[in-house]
This record gives C-alpha cells, sequence and structure tokens, in this order.
C-alpha cells in the first residue's frame, strides 16, 4: 500500500473535495485523483463516492480513514523526530479570533523559539470547524458546548469599562451602571448581535451607543479620544490604564470574567508541533500572572 496516497486520501477525506484538498496541499487536482484511484486499485474498494458537491468517505472509506489516520500521525512524528535532528519544523495552523493583539507577541516570541515552524493564522468572528477548515488549534473565549474537541484552560480574561480623564471632567465618574449608561457608549456589535445590556448581579440596564463596531481597536480608540466610555478586555488597554489615559469605571462591579481555551480535536493523538505549542502557550500566559 502506497503510503503516501494514504496521507492525500486523509487529506482529502479532511478538506471535503478535491479542489479543497488541491489548494491546501498545493498540488494539481489531477495527481490526487489519480493516486487515489491507484489506492483504491490497491485495496479493491471503493473509498470516495464522488459528486459535484465534494467527496465523501464510503463505509469502508471512512473505517480506512479513522485506522490509517492514526498510523500516519504516529509515522509522520517518527520521522520528524528522526529527519530533523530534534528541530521541531513544519507547518501549524492555527484561527484566533480578531484584534486579539495580546497573541501576536506570544507568535513572535513561539517563532523565536522555533523558527523552522511555520505558521498560518486565520483571524475571524466566524468559529472555525477544526475538521472542514484544517486548523489544528484554535483559541476560542467563552464557555464551549462542542463535541469531539478538547478545550484546555489558559487564563481568565476581563471585560472592563474604561473611559479618558477629559471624558470624566465633561460628564463625571458614574457610581453605577445606571449612571454609566446616561454616559456616550462605544460598545462591540457584530452582524448578528443588536441588543445591548449590561448586568451586575440583580441590577440590568439597556443602554444605547453612540457607536458600535467589531473592531477593539476602533473603540480603543473612541475612549482614547475622549469620546465614549468603551467595555474591552483588560490586556488590550493594559498600557493605557498604566499610563493614566484611560481610567477603569464601577472596577469589581461591572467587569465579565471570560475563559480562554485552547481547543484541538480530541479524536486524535496531538502531532509534535500542536503539542510545543500548547505547552509554549501556557508557560508564556504563566510569565503574564
Amino acid at each position: 500500500m502506497d503510503f503516501n496516497a494514504t496521507k492525500l486520501f486523509i487529506a482529502v477525506v479532511n478538506a471535503g473535495s478535491f479542489s479543497a484538498a488541491s489548494e491546501r496541499m498545493s498540488m494539481p487536482i489531477s495527481t490526487l485523483s489519480r493516486k487515489i484511484n491507484e489506492l483504491e486499485q490497491a485495496l479493491n474498494v471503493q473509498l470516495l463516492n464522488r459528486s459535484k458537491q465534494g467527496v465523501k468517505p464510503t463505509y469502508q472509506g471512512q473505517q480506512f480513514f479513522e485506522q490509517a489516520r492514526l498510523g500516519v500521525e504516529l509515522l509522520e512524528d517518527a520521522q520528524k523526530s528522526v529527519t530533523s535532528a530534534h528541530k521541531l519544523q513544519g507547518k501549524l495552523r492555527l484561527s484566533v479570533p480578531p484584534n486579539f493583539s495580546l497573541w501576536w507577541d506570544l507568535l513572535l516570541e513561539f517563532q523565536q523559539r522555533y523558527p523552522d515552524i511555520k505558521v498560518f493564522c486565520h483571524s475571524s468572528e466566524r468559529v472555525v470547524d477544526l475538521f472542514e477548515d484544517g486548523v489544528d488549534v484554535a483559541l476560542r473565549m467563552g464557555n464551549l458546548n462542542i463535541d469531539d474537541v478538547i478545550a484546555k484552560p489558559l487564563m481568565t480574561a476581563e471585560a472592563l469599562f474604561v473611559a479618558s480623564p477629559a471624558l470624566l471632567a465633561r460628564y463625571g465618574t458614574p457610581k453605577t451602571l445606571t449612571e454609566m449608561a446616561q454616559l456616550p457608549i462605544a460598545a462591540w456589535e457584530s452582524l448578528t448581535h443588536g441588543s445591548f445590556e449590561w448586568g451586575s448581579g440583580v441590577e440590568k440596564v439597556k443602554y444605547e451607543p453612540l457607536f458600535s463596531t467589531n473592531n477593539t481597536q476602533a473603540l480603543i480608540h473612541y475612549a482614547l479620544r475622549g469620546m465614549s466610555v468603551s467595555q474591552v478586555m483588560d490586556f488590550s488597554v493594559r498600557p493605557w490604564l498604566e499610563s493614566g489615559e484611560l481610567i477603569q469605571l464601577l472596577p469589581g462591579i461591572a467587569k465579565q470574567s471570560l475563559p480562554l481555551l485552547l481547543v484541538y480535536a480530541g479524536h486524535k493523538r496531538p502531532s509534535t508541533l500542536v503539542r510545543a505549542y500548547l505547552d509554549f502557550c501556557s508557560e508564556w500566559v504563566g510569565r503574564l500572572k
């Protein structure tokens, strides 16, 4: 049986189509199709159902996929450990929420430690599918209700309300959520989220922002220019809080804590690269505390 053809078959199943696998692997579709045809002939079984919508494994193909995938991953790890002279090399496909500035520093240091690891980092509001999108590790905020993944807790981030001294000089410093709702507010809003409410204990306050966006840097910009109160993650505004250019409002009352998680496939053994990334993230975040 052709080991390389088996790897190509696994890549096509993961991608869901020959065209998507061709793009990811930089290999002509004709070559992919020919190799998998040869694999089917060698095994004397049809592995894929082909259609205009893509490909899906047959019953026998799914069985072969599940068993072969684990073996291929083990062989690849063994090959890397021998041929790389103990240097980690390869490519990691990551997903990070948009405007997550903290993570760019982490990735810079990660690649300085592991210069032979190439990184592709997808940043979008869309929650990626680890399997269909071929992502090794995703960074997620908030609680998850997803099967077939492992979520490794990394840290807890806090959403803070901040404003500039100039804005507070004009309007006064609010003592409650109700008072803060009377100030000009810049808020996070996505295409599918259009209601605005703060809550702390039994107190719930609805508000109407003068500006809303899905861009964290814009919220910070509005706050720094004295245009509004903004709610942003603590790590995004730490430099301006330390310099005094921004002031936290209602500390201990109106803050929201969100878990930060590293999510990866639960159905397979993490590769050497994935394990190195997970360990590095834990170490790096530990230095922040």
